[in-house]
């Protein structure tokens, strides 16, 4: 069974978990503007991430009989990195400031998302270390396809996640107050140390077993 979209949508809605910065102020915007105004300025930043998707891909492509060779190394490497991250963050006090921009129109919301975006390069590399443990690039499955459905799936994914997260935070407004975002993120760094634990543990497994 060829799972290639619903692996686009995992990473779509991994991407678009809002709990970055960039999500953060969308949240915000939410809450100070209306619905739709954080909805445009989330999908600049869900394009930016089909974008860097593609590039990501590409980047696979070039080095996908290492990473095939190598991959349970590479899943080891990408779990202490999660890992890390998720200690640094949980240790360090989560501060919100309130961003203030004066939008005069939809396109402007849009292209602040993806100006936002778009200097966050270094998500390539996340991406691809993602498009890695998923197991994205299959041999038997064409390249073509695959790019084709793994970007329509990080679309589909990440439009509907912010759909939801704008809608839920517009129902419940009244609910949002930082301390409560900030607890949300702290359980998300949370989920991100166990996943990262996970990951380890299972690849030090196997990586056990091929001695």
């Amino acid at each position: 069974m060829d799972l290639t979209i619903f692996k686009g949508i995992i990473m779509g809605l991994i991407l678009s978990l809002p709990f970055g910065p960039v999500g953060i102020y969308c949240m915000e915007l939410t809450i100070r503007e209306g619905k739709w105004k954080g909805y445009i300025t989330a999908l600049g930043m869900v394009t930016i991430d089909v974008v860097y998707s593609g590039v990501a891909l590409i980047f696979l492509t070039r080095v996908k009989d290492y990473i095939i060779k190598y991959e349970n190394y590479l899943s080891l490497v990408i779990g202490i990195f999660l890992l890390i991250i998720s200690v640094r963050k949980l240790m360090n006090k989560v501060e919100i400031n309130e961003i203030k921009i004066d939008f005069k129109s939809i396109l402007q919301n849009y292209l602040t998302g993806l100006g936002f975006a778009i200097v966050n390069i270094s998500s390539i590399l996340i991406i691809a270390s993602v498009f890695t443990v998923l197991r994205v690039l299959q041999p038997e499955i064409p390249l073509k396809k695959t790019v084709i459905e793994t970007l329509i799936g990080v679309g589909t994914g990440g439009m509907s996640l912010w759909f939801l997260t704008c809608t839920l935070i517009t129902h419940f407004k009244k609910l949002f107050s930082e301390e409560k975002v900030i607890k949300a993120i702290k359980i998300a760094n949370i989920m991100i140390f166990v996943l990262a634990l996970i990951l380890i543990i299972i690849s030090l497994k196997k990586l056990i077993l091929c001695f």
